[in-house]
């Protein structure tokens, strides 16, 4: 029972302190991102979680920083800059020989890549779907259920005799 309780305790904190550190950063304008395509690889692999800094100022980017934009169709792109010119930003995945042949201005400029981690964007996919979501509140459920179940008895106060 007791390492029912400990393994418990240890994934509720572990939600927890995910919970927080995603609160935190999205309340400092760090947004998670899936990485989709390998265009970036081997620098990011696909499948990764990207964060992308929203409060990075458009004109404080140079040349090999990582950035995300907005193409037309309002998909987002994570690639780097290979070339600041008067007119914008040239950006180029690693993994691919041509350039993006979108400028990136002020305008579909999202922000700067802070960090990544890889392939945890697949289980940020996963979540997104419904089987995902009712899975992730099945095991918020269960854990919740296992709790009450294992969780400690309160003690039954000794009455003091005199």
């Amino acid at each position: 029972m007791n390492t029912i309780k400990k393994i418990i305790n240890a994934l509720t904190t572990l939600i927890i302190v995910v919970g927080v550190i995603f609160l935190l950063l999205y309340f400092l304008g760090i947004k998670p991102y899936v990485v989709l395509s390998g265009s970036m690889e081997p620098t990011i692999k696909t499948g990764s979680l990207c964060f992308i800094n929203k409060n990075t100022d458009y004109s404080s980017i140079k040349e090999e920083d990582i950035i995300a934009f907005k193409l037309n169709n309002g998909t987002l792109v994570t690639h780097r800059v290979v070339n600041k010119t008067s007119n914008g930003l040239e950006t180029k995945g690693d993994s691919n020989n041509d350039l993006d042949g979108v400028i990136t201005t002020k305008h579909n400029y999202v922000g700067k890549n802070s960090f990544w981690i890889p392939y945890l964007g697949y289980v940020f996919k996963a979540f997104q779907t419904t089987k995902g979501k009712i899975v992730y509140l099945t095991i918020i459920i269960v854990l919740f259920m296992i709790g009450l179940f294992f969780g400690d008895k309160p003690e039954k106060k000794k009455e003091k005799k005199d």
